[in-house]
C-alpha cells in the first residue's frame, strides 16, 4: 500500500513522511516512527496527518541523543 508524501516546518527544518487511509484509520509513518489515529468525521485527512507527524517530530527531539 503506497502512501500520500507529507511536509513540514519545524525550527527551519522541513521533515516529511507519508501517510496512509485504511477504513477509518489515518496511519502517518517516517524514518523515525510510526503514529495512527482514527478519523474524525471534520478532520481534514491532511491536517491530520501533519498533526501526526509534528508529534512524531516533537517526540523524537526530546528523546536523548536525538539527531533531529
Amino acid at each position: 500500500m503506497s502512501g500520500r508524501s507529507i511536509h513540514i516546518k519545524v525550527d527551519g527544518r522541513t521533515y516529511s513522511g507519508t501517510f496512509v487511509v485504511d477504513r477509518k484509520i489515518l496511519t502517518v509513518t517516517t524514518t523515525y516512527g510510526r503514529k495512527a489515529a482514527e478519523i474524525s468525521p471534520r478532520a481534514a485527512h491532511e491536517a491530520l496527518a501533519h498533526q501526526l507527524l509534528l508529534d512524531l517530530v516533537r517526540e523524537e527531539k526530546a528523546r536523548k541523543g536525538s539527531t533531529l
